[in-house]
């Protein structure tokens, strides 16, 4: 995790002990570990912490690469990804025409929660944007490289979720690989299942 998310207490997360060898805690296949550092290059880029210098971005690349081969299961035959094309990836991301009006209000990792029983909902937005203290638009970045129909309406629902916790206008499912935005709308009070 940053060490900027403000939902983070050091106390807290230094009282545990992970265990990297247990199951809940593999990273499986190379898609997945692509996907842990493009989201994290991402976070970096949008709090700050890492400039969009292609030659910086590349190497934080490499090394969140590094971090994460360590958690990778090692008995799946995958091939590393690559930190060049995965730092092209995130500053292409970061730079999109569509994203450029909220880039500079974006908030990485806002956490979210509901109870509406028999309802719950805890998660992580990959990013947000406020406007007077409201959230208006909601960011989900998505690595996959060729999603089919039944991935892309899982990833809508999924930031629909989002949307309906967080009373915010519309949400983007952002495609890093093909550069591709979907604009997600709340669904209308009607079109909600009671």
């Amino acid at each position: 995790p940053s060490e900027r998310d403000p939902d983070r207490s050091a106390d807290t997360i230094d009282s545990f002990v992970v265990d990297i060898t247990s199951d809940g805690q593999r990273i499986v296949g190379a898609g997945a570990l692509r996907g842990n550092v493009l989201h994290k290059l991402m976070e970096e880029l949008l709090n700050g912490e890492l400039s969009s210098v292609r030659e910086e971005v590349t190497q934080r690349a490499a090394e969140l690469l590094e971090q994460l081969q360590v958690v990778v299961d090692d008995e799946a035959d995958i091939g590393r990804p690559n930190p060049v094309e995965m730092a092209t990836t995130a500053l292409r991301t970061f730079g999109l025409p569509e994203l450029a009006p909220f880039i500079a209000r974006m908030v990485p990792e806002v956490p979210l929660w509901a109870a509406s029983p028999p309802r719950f909902l805890a998660g992580r937005a990959d990013a947000a944007v406020a406007e007077d203290e409201r959230i208006v638009l909601v960011v989900d970045w998505k690595s996959d490289v060729n999603p089919n129909a039944e991935a892309q309406g899982a990833h809508a629902a999924q930031l629909r979720d989002y949307l309906r916790v967080t009373e915010a206008e519309r949400g983007a499912v952002v495609y890093m690989s093909s550069g591709y935005v979907a604009w997600i709308e709340p669904r209308s009070r009607d079109d909600q299942p009671d």
